[in-house]
């Protein structure tokens, strides 16, 4: 799927001047709206929360905000004749997370400042952006996400050459991967709430646990863009499908304790194109993947305010058509976040109250035509 090269390595400069003033003041303007947006929601009036079945309580009248740590990277493992494990020059993510009833919408990002980040001369240079947002109705729900990562090292150099503790890896500082996620799943028990591990716009009050079959599609090409002689770059379209459950343990209303399991089985279609000196070569292949992903967590969810330590794995695996060269993407995570839920303005309210009335609107008329036609 790539093709290694061993070039010279050049240390990247430094990230520029401007790039830096970004990084290090975005936060303080997350506080900055975060603030005007609380003094905003205590000039109007609140509604009263609703517990529904003694197991949730619905949270929609405030709006909650959270910023997180997490590791959340692509990184990719290619079984052939020789191992290769290609990780990006970045070991945490600062993500900033906003939700309201249904609607979540999020944006992370890997400045240097942070803690694992950096090191440039040693591992190259890594650029990564992501953003994503989710619709999280009463049995379904629905996330879109796209990011970005270019430039990485293959963590495993010391398996094709001799490494000093300061030695550089071998670094690809210009491939680019670039993917696009599409999920849809479904929970069947109403008192189990899954806005409560996501969007924390709800409470889960009680312990409950639902079945979850979760749908996955995903685009995404990784593209080698180094000025050689040979280069490649892949287009991949997956699609998984696969029963899942997951469960929350709940004590004294505010403490849980989180457990998710999905297993998933589906396609992966590749075009690989080989760029040769004159002309492109372009290849083929499906086949068959299987994914797993599991997830816990522990935490704090107060009226006001939250927090929470998830861990969560998850692989792929398929074996490349008429090869011996297996694929896998494994990966462990953490997500470190904390929040706070304020009053949500009033006109924040007024918008969302005409999408939701739109929306029951049409799932009536459907469910009315649907009788109607039985």
């Amino acid at each position: 799927m790539i093709l290694l090269r061993f070039a010279k390595i050049t240390a990247k400069p430094n990230i520029a001047f401007r790039q830096e003033i970004i990084f290090y003041t975005l936060p303080y303007w997350f506080v900055f709206v975060f603030c005007h947006l609380q003094v905003q929601a205590q000039q109007g009036d609140s509604l009263p929360n609703i517990v529904e079945d003694g197991h949730i309580e619905k949270m929609g009248d405030k709006l909650a905000m959270d910023i997180s740590f997490n590791n959340a990277f692509e990184t990719f493992q290619v079984n052939a004749d020789n191992k290769i494990v290609l990780y990006p020059n970045a070991s945490t993510n600062l993500y900033l997370h906003m939700s309201y009833r249904f609607i979540s919408f999020g944006f992370k990002f890997a400045p240097d400042f942070l803690p694992g980040n950096g090191d440039e001369a040693k591992k190259g240079e890594t650029k990564s952006f992501s953003l994503g947002t989710a619709l999280i109705f009463k049995h379904w729900f629905g996330n879109v996400a796209y990011s970005k990562v270019r430039g990485y090292y293959i963590d495993n150099t010391s398996d094709y050459r001799d490494m000093k503790p300061r030695d550089p890896f071998i670094q690809f500082p210009d491939l680019h991967y670039n993917s696009f996620v599409l999920n849809f799943g479904y929970y069947n028990n109403p008192r189990f709430s899954f806005r409560s591990l996501t969007s924390q716009t709800e409470r889960q009050l009680k312990s409950a646990g639902s079945f979850m079959p979760v749908l996955h599609l995903r685009y995404y090409t990784t593209n080698d863009e180094s000025p050689v002689e040979s280069s490649q770059k892949t287009n991949n379209f997956e699609t998984t499908i696969g029963p899942g459950y997951a469960h929350t343990f709940v004590t004294n209303q505010k403490y849980y304790l989180s457990l998710g399991l999905t297993a998933s089985a589906g396609y992966i279609n590749t075009k690989l194109t080989t760029r040769l000196p004159g002309e492109d070569n372009i290849s083929h292949q499906d086949n068959f993947i299987f994914r797993w992903d599991a997830k816990t967590g522990i935490g704090y969810n107060g009226s006001k305010f939250y927090t929470g330590l998830y861990a969560s794995a998850s692989g792929t695996q398929y074996k490349q058509q008429n090869t011996t060269v297996i694929n896998f993407n494994n990966r462990l995570n953490y997500h470190l976040f904390f929040g706070i839920r304020i009053d949500a303005p009033d006109y924040l309210n007024r918008k969302v109250n005409m999408v939701e009335e739109k929306i029951n609107s049409k799932l009536k008329s459907a469910k009315t035509k649907q009788s109607k036609s039985r």
